[in-house]
């Protein structure tokens, strides 16, 4: 699916499920395989994992480098068309492409620091420069009608990749991917959590935990505490 998506030739049969060809949130199974692989290879120092990863990753860097000519913007990196932004920052319907995309930049990142790629983190970064042109074109209230949407670990994996580079932009784009109708309640204390799916809202405050400790910001702390006390003790 990666390689149709860009234009490039594969006789590889797809998968089925929500990774078949018609399905919106292709491409995120790659993410998780990667991680996977890389904690196995961390675990165990097999080399036929860090073997898989490389090879992978190399695979994924050639469909980001044919982005391009496929028509989608410098740096993108998908098994589905760049169109699934569009509608996404539209407000339209369709299935968390952020949630999708999360997983592959988390499953690169891990590639690097557990299996030294250094491939990869160049295509995470290239994928996070794409995500900075996007989210730099949206307004305060475009963005959160977006993060209404599923998105995954995005503010963790940019706030982790910020840890790793130093490069202040993608602490900056972490904070703008926090999902202000689920954090401003928690950083005031609040638990307004009924009736949320809980997928969706833990990956929020883990991110929000990394910015804490790269900030200091004491809102996110309160959040982060006031998500715990809420979903570890009164609920469990």
């Amino acid at each position: 699916n990666f390689r149709d998506n860009v234009g490039l030739p594969t006789d590889a049969k797809p998968y089925g499920g929500w990774e078949s060809p018609n399905s919106e949130l292709r491409g995120h199974i790659v993410g998780h395989y990667l991680s996977a692989c890389s904690l196995m290879y961390a675990s165990t120092g097999g080399q036929a994992f860090k073997q898989r990863v490389d090879y992978i990753v190399a695979g994924l860097a050639q469909c980001q480098s044919n982005s391009p000519s496929a028509g989608y913007h410098q740096g993108y990196l998908s098994a589905f068309p760049e169109s699934f932004i569009d509608r996404v920052e539209a407000g339209k319907p369709v299935w968390a492409p952020w949630y999708t995309l999360h997983k592959i930049m988390a499953g690169l990142l891990d590639s690097y620091q557990y299996c030294g790629d250094t491939q990869a983190l160049e295509v995470l970064t290239n994928m996070a420069n794409w995500t900075q042109f996007r989210v730099d074109k949206l307004s305060t209230v475009q963005m959160q009608r977006m993060l209404n949407n599923e998105q995954g670990g995005m503010t963790e994996v940019l706030a982790n990749l910020y840890g790793i580079t130093g490069n202040t932009n993608y602490l900056k784009l972490s904070e703008q991917f926090n999902h202000q109708a689920v954090v401003d309640p928690l950083e005031k204390g609040e638990d307004r959590l009924n009736g949320l799916h809980a997928n969706t809202q833990i990956p929020k405050i883990v991110g929000i935990t990394r910015e804490y400790e790269f900030t200091g910001k004491p809102k996110y702390l309160t959040a982060a505490n006031t998500f715990w006390n809420a979903v570890a003790l009164d609920r469990s």
